[in-house]
């Protein structure tokens, strides 16, 4: 408990921010719920737990500094933060359920997707601080600066991974071979490039847009 109690203090204003955020997205969908006595759009709830983790991983890391001294260790924590990053952006794909919905509740579900889509982005954004923050202690800023392109474009992959061809971030372990030869087909397909660098190129913008008016 007093670790979790560290967590949320580490950023207390973002963190309660954030915490507030969850709790209007949950309001909405319980609300829908009670209207249409259906669970349709409950997959959300799933997506914004898998958002967050990326953030939260770093934010127990900030409060284990010493993991990232050892080389190994850093690498794997930040190919796992990589792994669950898109799950972060992924929310705005849900906009496709839109059409699937009641159409009598087409401007509220509207919202809702919205909200948890703006969710997500929120905790892709801080996850990306907290990578910043973390590794600027063993990187130059110039290296780090250089890596986030690299990384929203890796992002827009995984997304398209998940969106088209089903895979999730677990699949690594559960299923790495199918996962890493659909991968490189994807390579060479003019659809998942362009996806990819589309949704790469929209994160980085979301990403430079949040520095140039909030700052770094």
């Amino acid at each position: 408990m007093q670790l979790l109690i560290k967590i949320y203090q580490t950023n207390k204003k973002a963190n309660s921010f954030l915490l507030a955020l969850c709790c209007y997205c949950a309001f909405l969908l319980l609300c829908r719920v009670k209207v249409t006595q259906s669970v349709f759009y409950f997959f959300l709830i799933w997506n914004a737990f898998l958002a967050a983790i990326p953030y939260l991983l770093f934010l127990f890391v900030k409060q284990r500094i010493e993991l990232l001294e050892n080389t190994k260790t850093r690498t794997l924590l930040f190919i796992i933060w990589l792994l669950f990053l898109p799950n972060s952006f992924y929310i705005v794909t849900d906009f496709i359920h839109l059409s699937k919905g009641n159409p009598n509740l087409f401007w509220f579900d509207l919202i809702l997707l919205s909200s948890f889509a703006g969710l997500g982005i929120l905790f892709g954004l801080a996850a990306i601080e907290e990578f910043k923050t973390c590794f600027s202690l063993f990187f130059s800023q110039k290296k780090i600066q250089y890596s986030i392109p690299v990384i929203c474009l890796l992002s827009g992959f995984g997304i398209y991974l998940g969106r088209f061809l089903r895979f999730n971030s677990w699949h690594i372990l559960t299923n790495p071979m199918q996962l890493f030869i659909d991968s490189c087909t994807c390579l060479i397909s003019t659809q998942a490039v362009l996806f990819s660098m589309l949704y790469g190129s929209f994160i980085y913008l979301i990403y430079i847009l949040k520095n140039n008016f909030y700052g770094n």
